[in-house]
């Protein structure tokens, strides 16, 4: 007994924790329930003499308090066990539809390709010098060492002229387990007017960065003024590398294109602390409308935003001229609506309106009072906790939340409402319309206006306790009922 004791009133402390409002009615519920047994006005009388002893009294008493006690400890297990039953269905619901986990995710990176974050271009020109370095011996009768070196010039000067970048990303989710996740397609076009900032011979290195480690890149070419240089490169710890020689003030014109694909966003960087001149990036999004763009940290908003041409996408364009920025450019993709998303939705906010549910019932049918209150209350929300696992069950069959709800879920509360008007005089009807309110209107309306959620718990709670006081007001103004309401 004190094991369970000690587990209710842990669930109690943690409910009060998180949700303090329901936590108030379910209280009231319990200390309501509690009294109302404990001073119902049927007393069994002493078989002895009409004037019981102080014994008798005692025995009355004490039961009294131990029925008391038993209903209030057997109504708090009663919740508990649904409130349980309400979470393991939505939690097996989320584990089997729109289950985003970091294992899938890493597969589907290692399958299809992870985020892409483009560096620039880097371009490093310079002349070497070969230096003889001359190092005296500490002991004088020793002769000095005389060491060869190479001692590398770089050459002063932005050797940017302009650049001009074109990149298409289209959608292409993947699916992974019940989940799907935000795959794209890239076709990306880069192209650099460079220049040799010097007057003399030099040796120039053209670094290219890979956009990932691992991914897949298809028709790749290279050219440098028209000439394919593709076979001349080498691949270099996930970079593109180019080596030549310099003429004296020469221009080049260099060019890769490539198709890729990547997870999640899309980034280009100038990570070198260098002026930008002339730089123009195109990000055309064919499927992606400009209602839906994200940026992801550390992006600048585009310059210029039209839609596209044909479809409902958008074209981003970056232009810099004589910039100096750290920031970059780039798109993240929205999230993707998940498998069951709106019945996940609505099925995270049914453990609330149950319990909301329940301390209506509770706390209604014994303030009425109504005979039997307990076993009523009891039964009404099981059948209401066992409607919403249905719906979990039945909405892969029946098309969906919406189709669910439409052939299951509806009718069972109109069952019962139906069921409310017929067994409880005198508060049927407002019992059975705070029923639908609070089993199907705030569930759907805060499952589907997320950002709400508070508010529409708030009206709930506000309507619930001007039923009540209305309820408890008219029962204050009525004589003692002769039976008790909860036996």
């Amino acid at each position: 007994m004190k094991i369970i004791l000690s587990k209710l009133l842990g669930r109690a402390s943690d409910l009060a924790d998180v949700e303090p409002l329901i936590a108030l009615f379910l209280g009231a519920a319990l200390l309501a329930v509690f009294l109302s047994a404990l001073f119902s006005p049927a007393r069994p009388t002493s078989p002895d003499s009409d004037r019981p002893g102080l014994l008798w009294i005692l025995y009355q008493q004490a039961a009294c308090l131990l029925w008391a006690a038993l209903l209030v400890v057997f109504l708090a297990g009663t919740i508990s066990v649904l409130r349980i039953y309400l979470r393991q269905t939505e939690e097996n619901f989320q584990r089997t539809h729109g289950r985003i986990t970091r294992a899938n995710y890493n597969a589907v990176q290692t399958i299809w390709g992870s985020e892409q974050q483009q560096g620039e271009l880097r371009l490093e020109v310079y002349t070497n010098e070969d230096v003889t370095e001359r190092i005296e011996s500490e002991d004088p009768t020793k002769p000095a060492l005389l060491r060869k070196k190479t001692v590398r010039h770089l050459a002063t000067g932005n050797p940017f002229v302009a650049e001009h970048h074109d990149v298409t990303l289209r959608q292409n989710p993947r699916k992974k387990g019940s989940a799907f996740y935000d795959g794209y397609e890239t076709e990306c076009g880069f192209a650099w007017q460079l220049r040799n900032p010097a007057e003399a011979v030099q040796n120039c290195n053209l670094t290219f960065p890979l956009p990932a480690a691992g991914a897949m890149y298809d028709g790749l070419t290279a050219t440098l003024n028209g000439q394919d240089v593709l076979p001349q490169m080498q691949i270099q710890d996930g970079n593109l590398a180019l080596s030549r020689e310099l003429q004296p003030k020469e221009a080049m014109d260099f060019r890769i294109t490539f198709k890729s694909r990547g997870l999640s966003s899309w980034y280009f960087h100038v990570g070198e602390p260098r002026e930008i001149r002339d730089f123009t990036l195109t990000l055309a999004l064919p499927d992606l409308p400009k209602a839906r763009l994200n940026y992801p940290d550390g992006c600048m908003t585009p310059t210029d935003i039209k839609p596209a041409a044909d479809g409902p996408g958008s074209v981003l364009t970056y232009r810099l001229d004589h910039a100096l920025t750290d920031k970059g450019m780039g798109i993240a993709l929205p999230q993707l609506p998940q498998p069951g998303e709106t019945t996940k939705a609505v099925l995270g906010e049914t453990e609330r309106a149950w319990l909301l549910i329940f301390a209506m019932f509770v706390l209604a049918l014994t303030l009425a009072p109504v005979r039997q209150a307990v076993p009523l209350a009891i039964l009404f929300g099981t059948a209401t906790a066992f409607g919403y696992g249905l719906l979990a069950d039945f909405s892969d069959l029946l098309f969906g939340f919406w189709g669910s709800a439409a052939v299951i879920l509806l009718p069972l509360f109109l069952l019962l409402a139906w069921l409310l008007k017929r067994t409880v005089d005198g508060i049927g009807n407002s019992l059975a319309a705070l029923l639908l309110l609070f089993g199907l209107v705030y569930p759907s309306l805060a499952g589907l206006d997320w950002d709400r959620q508070s508010l529409y718990l708030n009206l709930c709670g506000l309507v619930l306790l001007a039923g009540l006081s209305w309820l408890l007001v008219k029962r204050l103004g009525q004589p003692e009922p002769d039976q008790p309401p909860v036996a």
